[in-house]
């Protein structure tokens, strides 16, 4: 297939020379610049790492009946205040 494309003068300029320093036509050298760049859009990307944040409280983990007893007081003293 035949198109036409425009092309920055600088960047015509180097592919233009580093095509023939490896000995390729200009055209067989765009044709590889895309099928890398095609490639590498298509593969996988690796999950991004997370990072949790480190606690340096010390003690046992407290069990599920005692956390939600602790959210109800912070929660009645947080109603509590906004009565004052």
């Amino acid at each position: 297939m035949q198109t036409t494309l425009r092309i920055n003068d600088s960047t015509y300029r180097r592919a233009k020379a580093k095509s023939s320093e490896l000995g390729l036509s200009l055209t067989r050298f765009f044709e590889e610049a895309v099928e890398e760049r095609l490639a590498r859009l298509e593969q996988p990307r690796p999950a991004k790492r997370v990072v949790l944040p480190v606690s340096s409280v010390f003690g046992a983990l407290i069990g599920d009946r005692e956390l939600r007893q602790r959210i109800a007081d912070a929660d009645l003293e947080d109603d509590l205040s906004r009565l004052n």
